[in-house]
């Protein structure tokens, strides 16, 4: 067997950018990586769903998105002074929206920080996002790859005017530009790079567009969608169609692009209107833009996908104290190397101590899903094990097996992936009830004994709307742990906070404990994934999800995908909807907040495009529901096939159709709750026929009426009260068992030919 160690030089880097290189886990930018890249499919974050496709405006065909997203970061930057290092891309725009001589006008502004606004959290500043946002219009328009580096600070205040205006003269767009770091040809650059996309209101800017003149009032730069170089070709041909270069707007003295575009006697427009040096210039123009921040701001080094990349990893105290449950995700990139190349993926650990004292000392996984962005792909693989609580994990390296039979093990650039078990979430003596009073929010942790004098601390951070603006206050509460009682080598600490109900879609929280001088921390959990009910330690232990993403479907009132039991739900998570339908094999998630289980897809429903699933979860904003007529469809793991049971004596005849007005067994009848086909059997004592319908009704009789019909099988998929894994009919239908006759006169053993009975 092949074995390759595979370290920062791997041969997947070759599919990055030559100046990126392999990132190590965790870094500060995780958060902004996942929004980066996980656009559609399994755990995706649903970032890019508001520019996709690159036309796109969830406010209606007049407005475009795209372009608003980099219009709002070229707003937020352009005030700033590289000299002075005041202002720049730090989101200070949300508080100069609407005043200040009117420099951001329109709703431009506010669409795109409310869009942001769900993923903004304590691991994503807004300035971050907005910088992300121009990432991810260019490249959802078909534009280059912009670079992105994490670690903007949002601003407190507004920041200083001077937003260039369309009536300025080319003198003072120069002077602007120059402030914030851009010469006269990287002027004419930067403005052409932005004006590719979108174009002008007549509602905000009357004289530059009359209104009632053009559809929507509302008239494009250039005619394509697409981030192109038409903006700079049709200006050097004299096609003006911008209307930044047309006649209303140099009558008016609004002509801003024909000040800014011939600064330099048409030099650098000019060389712009090739589509490659077009390309090449905004990469680099937009990148320059987004890192004009305030001094005292330490970018990181630009975003770039893991090849391997843990989540959601997760250790509890489990049983009676002597296991921990370890749970969580592996994530690894498939871009070029597909996930059917793979052939299992495995955790190689080491205990506590970072020795072997761990059997095997291996982890297997099974595959849970695949996602994928603009340009790259991935599969996830699900992490489930119980370890030895005095051994537990330390850290672990990752082996892939590949078809070929040739093994690849990651380390996290010589790192390897640590995890720590000094405190722990219990994520199932946790929860979020629903009343709206004190301790509606309970969160548990455990704490390893051989910490001495132990501070422990729950740390919330909380979305509070405010008045200023459209981005909420992350307002930090810290709520000190009081002791709850020892189980084998932890203590339990627990703490409970009146949290409004609005917040548990969008509340981050830590558990920390602090002991002389040092901090560790179990770090960026959600309320929205808490269940709505504490479990006693030992009555549940920790419990993985056993689902796999299958992907995004057709559905329809009159063709559904799935046909058993539904459910809606403003807060619906896809663990809710997961939990609701564990008896079914299938579960889907729709128009944000439908929730739909069934044995079987219907096969009217078709795979669509991911993109086509964009809606997101009501009870979680960073994952994705559905849409309109569009189902997130999963597969549930745990589930055990239900049958039409046999019952001895008895042959199953199927589905029969039975109403009110015309039963199909009409002499006796009994409902129960924890109805199942052998109860029924039972109930009726021998009689000809019996039936089971609507989950838990059972009828018998000496004959079976002529005036119902065999329908369907897939008719009788309800579950029976009592046992999800056999069939209890359906809606006015009835699963129909006939008494089989007794053989009666001389008839041949077939065991033994020779033997008459």
């Amino acid at each position: 067997m092949m074995i390759a160690v595979i370290l920062a030089t791997l041969w997947a880097t070759s599919a990055l950018p030559k100046t990126w290189a392999l990132p190590t886990w965790p870094s500060p930018a995780d958060e902004l990586e996942d929004l980066m890249f996980l656009h559609t499919g399994y755990r995706a974050r649903g970032f890019a769903a508001g520019v996709t496709p690159c036309s796109f405006s969830k406010q209606g065909p007049s407005r475009i998105a795209s372009a608003e997203w980099l219009r709002t970061a070229f707003h937020d930057m352009s005030t700033g002074n590289v000299f002075t290092g005041v202002g720049g891309l730090d989101a200070s725009i949300m508080y100069e929206i609407g005043g200040n001589g009117g420099e951001n006008p329109g709703p431009t502004f506010n669409n795109t920080l409310e869009t942001f606004t769900p993923f903004f959290s304590p691991r994503a500043s807004m300035a971050d996002l907005i910088a992300l946002g121009v990432h991810t219009a260019v490249r959802s328009c078909g534009g280059p790859i912009v670079k992105v580096r994490a670690g903007r600070i949002d601003a407190t205040s507004r920041g200083p005017v001077g937003v260039p205006q369309p009536e300025n003269s080319q003198r003072t767009f120069i002077n602007q530009f120059a402030r914030t770091g851009f010469n006269i040809s990287e002027m004419i650059a930067l403005t052409a790079c932005g004006h590719t996309l979108g174009g002008v209101h007549a509602q905000d800017f009357p004289q530059i567009v009359k209104p009632g003149t053009v559809q929507n009032d509302f008239q494009l730069f250039d005619l394509t969608p697409e981030f192109d170089e038409k903006v700079a070709s049709d200006f050097v041909k004299g096609v003006h169609t911008n209307p930044l270069a047309g006649a209303l707007a140099r009558t008016n003295t609004r002509d801003s692009d024909t000040k800014v575009f011939t600064a330099d006697n048409n030099k650098t427009i000019t060389a712009l209107a090739d589509p490659a040096a077009f390309r090449d210039t905004c990469a680099k123009m937009l990148q320059r833009m987004i890192e004009v921040v305030p001094s005292g701001v330490s970018l990181t080094v630009p975003i770039s996908p893991y090849e391997v990349k843990p989540s959601h990893l997760q250790l509890a105290l489990a049983g009676n104290g002597s296991t921990l449950y370890f749970s969580g995700e592996i994530r690894v990139r498939t871009t070029l190397q597909p996930a059917s190349a793979i052939a299992k993926v495995q955790l190689l650990f080491k205990d506590r101590r970072g020795g072997t004292d761990c059997d095997s000392c291996t982890i297997g996984t099974e595959h849970k899903g695949n996602a994928a962005g603009f340009d790259d792909k991935f599969a996830f693989y699900g992490v489930s094990a119980s370890l030895p609580v005095d051994t537990s994990i330390s850290s672990f390296k990752v082996q892939i097996t590949l078809a070929s039979g040739k093994v690849e093990v990651y380390d996290n650039n010589g790192f390897e992936y640590r995890v720590q078990d000094t405190i722990m979430l219990q994520p199932k003596q946790s929860c979020f009830s629903k009343a709206d009073s004190a301790g509606n929010l309970t969160i548990t942790a455990a704490v390893r004994d051989t910490v001495a004098s132990p501070n422990v601390t729950l740390a919330l951070f909380m979305k509070i709307p405010r008045d200023c603006c459209v981005v909420p206050a992350l307002k930090t509460k810290l709520i000190a742990m009081t002791k709850q009682r020892s189980i084998g080598p932890y203590t339990l600490f627990s703490s409970s906070y009146a949290l409004e109900p609005f917040l548990k879609s969008s509340t981050i929280f830590d558990v920390s404990v602090t002991s002389g001088g040092k901090v560790i921390l179990d770090s960026f959990k959600r309320t929205a994934e808490l269940g709505s009910t504490c479990a006693s330690f030992g009555s549940d232990g920790p419990t993985k999800p056993e689902f796999n993403y299958e992907g995004c479907f057709t559905d329809s009132v009159a063709s559904r995908t799935l046909t058993g039991k539904a459910s809606a739900d403003d807060e619906m998570t896809i663990e809710k909807c997961g939990s609701q339908c564990k008896d079914y094999q299938f579960f889907g998630l729709e128009y944000g907040r439908e929730c739909f289980c069934g044995n079987t897809k219907g096969s009217r429903s078709v795979k669509v495009e991911e993109s086509e699933c964009s809606m997101a979860c009501g009870g979680d904003k960073s994952k994705v529901c559905g849409a309109q007529d569009r189902l997130n469809l999963y597969k549930n793991t745990a589930w055990i096939p239900t049958i039409n049971l046999d019952i001895a004596g008895y042959k199953h005849l199927g589905c029969y159709d039975d109403s009110r007005d015309s039963r199909a067994l009409s002499e006796s009848f009994v409902y129960s709750d924890k109805m199942t086909v052998d109860m029924c059997a039972s109930f009726c004592g021998g009689a000809n026929y019996f039936g089971v319908e609507y989950y838990s009704e059972c009828y018998c009789g000496a004959t079976l009426s002529p005036r119902s019909s065999k329908q369907p099988e897939t008719d009788c998929s309800f579950l029976c009260s009592g046992n999800s894994t056999q069939y209890c009919g359906g809606s006015d239908r009835i699963n129909v068992y006939m008494k089989e006759p007794v053989p009666s006169g001389c008839n041949v053993d077939a065991t033994s030919p020779t033997r008459r009975v």
